[in-house]
């Protein structure tokens, strides 16, 4: 059985009010236990970026109010594959989901999610 609605509201809630949220992304799928996580070296311009004043729940799904936006790479970081959210800058991974479409990030792409299309659901 899943958990109701209410249930998974408060556990957006939670996240939302209780962790400095990082979004990033990965080449590879990260699994459930993050193992799989391959995101591009720091040395290609990569860093996560800090979500938690730009994200809102409504119902039962967290979306970015503004577009999320990555510094420019600065080397190529070969194809992403999974969008990403962790518990800090240097934190755990608490969410990834498959882009609908990979893209390849090349020297002086600026990688960004648009408003409201890096959305988090829990059900």
């Amino acid at each position: 059985m899943a958990f109701t609605t209410t249930v998974d509201q408060a556990l957006l809630d939670y996240f939302l009010a209780t962790y400095t949220l990082y979004a990033g992304y990965s080449t590879a799928d990260p699994t459930k236990d993050g193992t799989g996580l391959a995101e591009p070296s720091g040395t290609t311009g990569y860093a996560r970026v800090d979500v938690s004043s730009g994200m809102t729940r409504t119902a039962s799904e967290i979306d970015n109010d503004a577009a999320i936006e990555f510094p420019a790479a600065t080397d190529d970081q070969g194809t992403i594959t999974h969008a990403c959210l962790f518990d800090g800058e240097e934190g755990d991974l608490i969410w990834s989901a498959a882009l609908t479409a990979s893209k390849e990030v090349s020297t002086g792409d600026t990688p960004r999610f648009p408003a409201g299309d890096f959305n988090i659901t829990q059900s």
